[in-house]
């Protein structure tokens, strides 16, 4: 597949949702970084000064009250350029190097003669602290935990491997793994890059039930396709943050994961109740 130019602007595309708070600075670090198209939001019908802050840079807006799923995909029907990012109104971006090295991943072929249609960028810095050692603790210990980790809060991706995406409305989360699905599908991986940054994780307290009510919503879509990831959080999990815990002598790995995993039972037990994170 012919090389991307890092010159060429792409869309960059943001869903929001009272996300005032973090919104002008994560803005502000891609326009730094990213030769720009356009800015595109699909919001929430925001009630702070989330509007007011895209307007000052120029976002189109549109606007929707189904789900997160759904402003993804309305955001993805919008994109006009062979390239486009999504990015998530809480991850601010430090510097300005990042974008050649990320963008000219797209479209090379893995060792297992896949094209990489995703590349996700790594904040280094991911509140709050007992999450980020867990992951930080296995991705060292596997690399390629973190290589193939796929997340949709800052990353680049070839317009071609979500090709016709449908993403069903009532997810309300869960949404990254449906994409990462149809990628797979189409031929596509994904490769991670870990960039200077923060990703604020703004509500991440309720974040175990919301994901486990989406795992739960997604297996309606995608059948035993969805079961790896289901066993993992919901069966494997507990194990994982217990051995991080214990290997790194930090108790609050497994106490704020164990919370979290709690909230994916719930989650996952009664979906119609947690599918939409509460914000604002």
């Amino acid at each position: 597949m012919k090389v991307v130019d890092p010159k060429k602007p792409i869309d960059i595309l943001i869903p929001t949702y009272n996300s005032a708070r973090y919104l002008d600075k994560a803005i502000s670090s891609i326009e730094r970084a990213v030769p720009i198209n356009r800015i595109i939001a699909a919001d929430h019908h925001s009630t702070d000064k989330t509007l007011k802050i895209l307007r000052r840079h120029n976002a189109i807006v549109y606007f929707e009250n189904k789900s997160l799923g759904y402003a993804r995909y309305l955001l993805i029907s919008k994109v006009k350029t062979r390239v486009f990012m999504m990015l998530d109104s809480d991850v601010i971006l430090q510097h300005a190097n990042w974008y050649p090295e990320a963008v000219q991943l797209l479209g090379t072929t893995t060792d297992t003669h896949q094209r990489i249609g995703a590349v996700a960028l790594i904040p280094n810095t991911r509140p709050p602290l007992a999450l980020q050692k867990y992951l930080d603790f296995w991705w060292n210990i596997s690399p390629s935990l973190r290589r193939d980790f796929f997340v949709t809060h800052s990353t680049l991706f070839l317009t071609d491997a979500v090709k016709k995406i449908k993403i069903p409305l009532s997810l309300g989360a869960a949404e990254d793994v449906f994409i990462w699905l149809h990628m797979r599908r189409r031929g596509y991986a994904s490769r991670t890059i870990r960039v200077n940054g923060v990703h604020e994780f703004a509500y991440g307290s309720q974040k175990g039930y919301w994901m486990g009510a989406g795992l739960r919503t997604l297996q309606r879509y995608a059948g035993l396709e969805v079961l790896p990831f289901v066993i993992r959080n919901i069966c494997i999990y507990p194990v994982l943050f217990a051995v991080a815990s214990v290997a790194s002598k930090d108790p609050s790995i497994f106490v704020y994961n164990m919370k979290r995993w709690i909230g994916y039972i719930q989650g996952y037990s009664n979906p119609g109740k947690f599918w939409q994170i509460q914000r604002g």
